[in-house]
């Protein structure tokens, strides 16, 4: 019998390069990726290929990214909308609708996690094949609720056809009930996602989904438990030095049954009004001012001229709105809020106030600023906390350098919070030239000593300004505004304890005024003399020998002149001629 002998050295042999060959390219693989993750690492920027609603965020930061996608939001800025029911027109624009990106900052982290997300070998996979396929990433819209629901407001409010539900409101002692009437109800969903499509397709005209609706009517049960209010109070407690009050309430009741009687028996149209109970409380915050209100935590005063009587009316009418305002524990108070809108209607006179170029100017309200710095100086002496304050923008001479507080109608405000732990009251009067305001309350065991000070750091000087004036002869002049030098300041408040001693001396702002400028009106009249050429007589070539009359002429007695007719008419210079 025949034996067949096998190499199995030679077999073993290639098992083994072949395990070798696997081992060194793993080896390998592990190496290169370990290698490329390494210089990843230090890499923050998106991977290649990635784009975001078409737009390429490849090799970009975060930061990068979002500067193109709000470049992008950008071109969607003020467009123009047609929304129509039934053949009427309501013109609106992409801001009116609050168009805005719903998930930028989310999408933006997404795109840059691409190869980061997963462990070192995913993410270099990641990396590498992203070279060859585009990843795509998409932008989602909608419209903001506040500015959406005031459109609809808008619309429903003038469209006759639309549905209009029961409401009411509560109106002094008067519960007003308005029925509504059945029509034609807005898609709200559906129209925001049509507005959405318009917008981004650069689409202006959108039919205004509708559908039938019957209006809402009103629960008079439910109505009764928003509306009623029991009379309550005004009352405090103090546990272990902790403050806790209750402020009044004016009690509102009504009666239901007849209610639901009148708001059945009415015929649809116009509004139903139900007179309310009201029942005053019996003790007001008011009544515990001697108990509230017993300590000046602070005061100040500044002056202003008696003369400037438009002035004066602005700082009477603001400081009397402030004068027994109270703010409680943790609320805020609005100088805006509190002095009201300046206008004629509400009070207020033309007062000087400033505008750029460091000119004064007229305006309704002018000088109210001077109860908002008088208010300021008080607020920081309680110590109380100072949400929104900002200078002048020219030096004010009733307050010292960095220790103002100016408002402008709608955009600066004055604003502070009590953080004490009683109730403050503000205590203000302007008489005799003076400004003097006060903060009240009740003083507590930790109070500290409050000092201001205003420290100059640098003066900056005024510009003369010439305005030429046609109906002043050349070499007059005339000073409009007088000058005020501007300054750059500090203000510092400075913490003392009871014996005087001081804790802290701590930068309260840092502000610039600019110089008011000297304005000077200068003539350019030129009064040009009139210049009078005598004229020679003619000389007959032949002398005439006059005749002399027989009887003498009497001349006659001139007439009167007209009373209305200048001195001087009859001069021969006078305009008026003969």
């Amino acid at each position: 019998m025949n034996q067949i002998l096998y190499n199995t050295s030679r077999t073993t042999d290639k098992k083994k390069i072949v395990i070798i060959a696997l081992v060194a390219l793993i080896v390998i693989i592990i190496c290169f990726s370990t290698i490329f993750a390494l210089l990843n690492m230090g890499n923050d920027k998106i991977i290649n290929n990635v784009f975001i609603s078409g737009i390429n965020v490849s090799d970009k930061t975060k930061e990068e990214a979002r500067a193109m996608l709000i470049e992008k939001m950008d071109t969607y800025k003020n467009k123009d909308l047609s929304l129509t029911i039934g053949g009427k027109e309501y013109l609106a624009s992409s801001n009116d609708v609050g168009f805005y990106c719903t998930n930028m900052d989310e999408i933006v982290e997404t795109a840059h996690n691409y190869g980061r997300d997963g462990n070192f070998l995913q993410n270099n996979f990641t990396i590498l094949f992203s070279n060859f396929r585009n990843n795509e990433l998409k932008l989602e819209y909608s419209a903001r609720g506040e500015s959406f629901d005031e459109l609809l407001e808008r619309i429903v409010a003038s469209n006759d056809s639309l549905v209009h539900d029961d409401s009411y409101e509560v109106s002094g002692d008067k519960l007003i009930i308005t029925k509504g009437q059945d029509g034609l109800k807005i898609a709200t969903d559906e129209l925001k996602d049509y507005i959405v499509t318009a917008i981004i397709n650069d689409v202006n005209t959108i039919e205004v989904p509708i559908t039938n609706s019957n209006s809402k009517k009103l629960d008079l049960n439910k109505v009764y438990q928003e509306v009623y209010v029991a009379p309550e109070n005004a009352s405090y407690t103090v546990v272990n030095e902790k403050f806790e009050f209750v402020k009044e309430k004016t009690g509102l009741d009504f009666d239901v049954a007849a209610a639901e009687d009148a708001y059945n028996n009415h015929d649809g149209s116009g509004e139903i009004i139900i007179n309310l109970r009201v029942v005053e409380p019996s003790v007001k915050i008011a009544d515990l001012d001697s108990e509230l209100f017993k300590d000046i935590l602070s005061t100040f005063s500044t002056t202003y001229d008696t003369s400037e009587k438009n002035r004066v009316q602005n700082l009477t009418v603001a400081s009397d709105r402030c004068n027994d305002t109270i703010i409680y524990p943790g609320e805020e108070f609005s100088f805006h809020k509190t002095v009201g809108t300046r206008t004629i209607a509400n009070g207020y006179a033309l007062g000087s106030s400033f505008a750029s170029g460091g000119r004064v100017v007229e305006t309704v309200g002018g000088g109210i600023c001077q109860i908002s710095s008088t208010l300021y100086n008080i607020v920081l002496k309680a110590d109380l906390e100072i949400v929104e304050r900002k200078n002048h923008g020219l030096y004010v001479t009733y307050a010292e350098p960095s220790l103002d507080a100016t408002i402008a109608e709608g955009s600066i405000d004055f604003r502070f919070k009590n953080n004490r732990t009683y109730p403050i009251k503000i205590a203000s009067k302007v008489q005799n030239g003076v400004v003097e305001m006060s903060i009240l309350g009740i003083k507590e065991a930790d109070d500290k000593i409050i000092e201001l000070e205003s420290v100059v750091i640098e003066t900056l000087a005024y510009n003369v300004i010439e305005q030429k004036d046609p109906s002043m002869l050349v070499g007059e002049s005339k000073v409009i505004q007088e000058p005020l030098e501007g300054y750059i300041s500090e203000a510092y408040k400075i913490v003392k304890d009871s014996n005087g001693n001081q804790i802290s001396r701590t930068l309260i702002s840092k502000d610039k005024y600019s110089a008011t400028n000297k304005i000077v009106k200068v003539g350019t009249k030129v009064n040009t003399p009139i210049v009078v050429t005598p004229v020679e007589p003619e000389i007959p070539e032949t002398p005439v020998t006059p005749e002399i009359p027989d009887t003498p002429i009497v001349p006659e007695t001139p007439e009167e002149p007209d009373r209305d007719l200048p001195p001087g008419w009859d001069s021969p210079e006078s305009p008026y001629g003969n």
